[in-house]
């Protein structure tokens, strides 16, 4: 072993001590307790920290025993270690290498006098660790899961007619709710609910158990005034419920949503199917819900969707740093997975990602992951506008030598072709007047033409009520945003029937025009 073994080794997994610090050693058992309670990791004493030269040590064996008593005072409980000598740079000087490996029993904390502190990795750097932290730490030491955790409600509190119906459905079994909710990890044997119980029960009990769903005007929040077109947020249900609404949302909001044909669905759609089931069970099934204070968000622009949701990697990896098609399948929540599995949500192989990624095998535009400790985002690119790859061969491109002029001969020097800025052009001062004081810009001016138009159709057709709810719809959706007899029902207050007779008589006197099934426009 020499130095040469730890260059391919990532800096999250590496500290480097240039001596043992045995009088303030909370310097580097900061370390030890972050690296047990993540991943694991080296510690090299001995080696610079800049340039990673390995100097060595006076004395590594007495060094090694000092590193050995420290750990066993200072950090509890027992952390699974062990230390080896390499050669330095100068003859005869060795270096040490304390190797350390996760768990099993988290967390671990670097104990002083009378304080415990816990730590985890981020990066190249070992911070406290978070309540949420900690908290998550303590269920992975005792081998439980959040959704197992038994609570104060009983069987007779809440019910599960929804999830009954949807597993009659899917595996053509009844659900007795006095032998299944033990065995599914609904309730305990005591008959106390768990918290998987809670989240999938109809009544929606942990209201932090919502999805929070955006459709804005633009590629960015706040990027044009009233960027809003469409806002819900679902919540008081069953995560199978939830699940169903965002479906929908998202459905409603794309130009061109996905439909279905005889027992399949049609894939020509802005967002693919499988893939927006996949991001949502992925979001709702492994979020952190010890997160009070944070939902999963769904947020729908021109270009893109993004779905988030509370809560990393659980090995505190980074997803953008892995290989996407070598991400292993771990799962935070194993009750509510494990039933989503029966459900047919999700495939529990693990192929997940896979699946996503290959909706946008045709196209330039590529699924896009990100997380840290805190949240967890995936960003599908709208598939209607999305490029897709065209195949060139060396027969159709001309080279560049035959396809284009030489400089020297097609361009006209530019003292000879342009004439003086002093000359040619007046001044911005003198020649345009103010944008805010002499002009309407292209939009606003139709949209007033627009505004005219309508007021003038519809006045002997609607009530002035029902006038003024439109040019609100107007001015939301103008003529370039698409919207749905859902958006109107909503926005009007009204059932989606009633929504259904104002868009056929707004056709009818010709202010909205119908592109296909279920996607209007103003003309």
């Amino acid at each position: 072993m020499d130095i040469n073994d730890f260059q391919g080794i990532e800096s999250s997994f590496l500290d480097y001590k240039i001596s043992l610090e045995a009088e303030k050693p909370k310097s580097w058992l900061k370390s030890v307790s972050a690296f047990a309670n993540t991943k694991g990791g080296h510690i090299l004493f001995g080696v610079t920290d800049r340039t990673h030269e390995a100097i060595g040590l006076d004395d590594a064996q007495k060094a090694g025993s000092k590193i050995a008593e420290i750990i066993s005072a200072r950090i509890s409980p027992k952390v699974n270690y062990t230390i080896n000598t390499f050669p330095g740079a100068k003859e005869g000087r060795l270096c040490l290498v304390l190797s350390i490996y996760p768990g099993p029993h988290y967390p671990y904390y670097y104990v002083h006098e009378h304080t415990r502190e816990c730590y985890v990795r981020r990066g190249d750097r070992s911070e406290p660790a978070t309540t949420l932290e900690v908290n998550a730490l303590i269920l992975k030491g005792i081998n439980q899961t959040y959704d197992a955790l038994p609570t104060s409600y009983k069987l007779d509190d809440i019910s599960f007619t929804l999830l009954g119906a949807s597993l009659k459905q899917e595996t053509g079994e009844s659900f007795n709710l006095l032998q299944d909710a033990v065995s599914l990890g609904l309730t305990t044997p005591n008959g106390e609910v768990t918290n998987a119980g809670l989240l999938l029960c109809d009544q929606g009990v942990l209201r932090h158990s919502r999805v929070v769903c955006t459709h804005w005007k633009g590629k960015e929040k706040g990027e044009i005034d009233g960027d809003a077109l469409d806002d819900q947020e679902f919540f008081g249900t069953s995560l199978i419920m939830l699940l169903n609404n965002a479906e929908a949302f998202i459905r409603n909001n794309s130009k061109n949503p996905w439909t279905i044909r005889g027992m399949r669905r049609e894939e020509k759609s802005d967002y693919p199917f499988k893939a927006v089931r996949e991001v949502l069970v992925n979001a709702l099934i492994h979020r952190d819900y010890q997160n009070i204070g944070a939902e999963v968000h769904v947020d729908m622009y021109d270009d893109r969707m993004e779905i988030s949701s509370p809560g990393g990697m659980m090995n505190g990896s980074c997803i953008q740093d892995l290989d996407l098609k070598t991400v292993p399948s771990m799962r935070r929540n194993e009750i509510i997975s494990d039933i989503f599995g029966r459900l047919h949500y999700m495939d529990r192989r693990g192929s997940g990602i896979r699946r996503i990624i290959n909706s946008y095998t045709h196209y330039e535009n590529k699924t896009s992951f990100y997380s840290n400790e805190y949240f967890f985002l995936v960003s599908l690119p709208n598939r209607g506008i999305a490029s897709r790859i065209k195949h060139t061969t060396g027969k159709t491109q001309l080279t560049t030598g035959k396809t284009q002029l030489t400089t020297g001969k097609t361009q006209l020097t530019t003292g000879k072709t342009q004439l003086t800025t002093e000359k040619t052009q007046l001044t911005t001062e003198k020649t345009q007047l103010t944008t805010e004081k002499t002009q309407l810009t292209a939009e606003k001016t139709q949209l007033e033409v627009l505004r005219a138009d309508i007021r003038q159709k519809t006045e002997k057709i609607f009530r002035p009520v029902t006038v003024d709810k439109i040019i609100k719809l107007l001015s939301t959706y103008e003529n370039k945003y698409s919207f749905n007899r859902q958006i109107v029902a909503k926005q009007f207050e009204i059932s989606e029937n009633a929504a259904s007779r104002i868009l056929k008589k707004a056709m009818d006197c010709g202010i909205v025009r119908k592109e296909k099934k279920g996607v209007y426009y103003f003309k």
